[in-house]
């Protein structure tokens, strides 16, 4: 599932509240996944034909009571607060369950750490963390909240120590339902350029480059 599927699916995906503010969050956040959507009202969600429905929590209840209990609802804090996670269940909606769900993150250590989560075929978040922890934080939110028949994340090797310990500390958290292997960084890097990586952009490109390569399963040692 490409940026194709959320723009072909038109009208999958309808925002259903009459709030201000959550209704400019909510459609600020689509517009920035590339998502498209409509706008109806709570009492209109229920019956709509819309596979997602975007609301408040108390407009949750509404459409809840008048019969619209088979759509997946998600609510407008989950998504301003873990859009990656609002995009993965927007795509597994829209996909069906059918569709090669596998979870992949990438991970490039580092002074910056790059991270870049893959779904569906789709790159759902593309971002930098300034410290393992934060970085781990970020990783367990997307791997504990995306459902998925396979999560495997990638470790790149050129920081090897914080690979190894951001390693450990994965599959201490989550054990055998998430694979994490050790890839070998060696060509993911892009040329030092600070302007170019004043946001990060080098360690999220290689970050990316590194979810789609073959590294070596990690095991804790018993």
């Amino acid at each position: 599932m490409t940026k194709e599927l959320l723009q072909q699916q038109q009208y999958k995906v309808s925002v259903a509240t009459l709030r201000g503010r959550p209704y400019y969050e909510i459609t600020h956040a689509l517009k920035q996944m590339g998502v498209r959507y409509d706008s109806i009202s709570p009492e209109e969600a229920a019956d709509s034909s819309c596979k997602v429905v975007i609301t408040t929590r108390d407009e949750a209840g509404m459409i809840a009571a008048r019969g619209g209990g088979s759509k997946a609802v998600m609510l407008d804090t989950e998504l301003v607060k873990y859009p990656a996670i609002a995009k993965a269940k927007i795509l597994r909606s829209i996909a069906g369950s059918q569709a090669d769900d596998q979870l992949t993150i990438g991970i490039d250590p580092g002074n910056r750490i790059g991270i870049s989560v893959m779904y569906l075929h789709e790159e759902i978040a593309s971002i930098v963390e300034s410290s393992p922890a934060s970085a781990i934080g970020q990783i367990s939110a997307v791997l504990g909240g995306v459902s998925s028949h396979r999560k495997v994340v990638k470790i790149g090797d050129g920081n090897i120590r914080m690979a190894l310990s951001m390693a450990w500390a994965l599959k201490k958290k989550f054990h055998d339902d998430v694979e994490v292997e050790i890839v070998d960084e060696h060509g993911t890097s892009r040329p030092q350029n600070n302007e170019v990586n004043r946001r990060g952009i080098r360690d999220r490109m290689s970050a990316r480059t590194i979810a789609f390569r073959p590294g070596r399963p990690y095991y804790m040692q018993r």
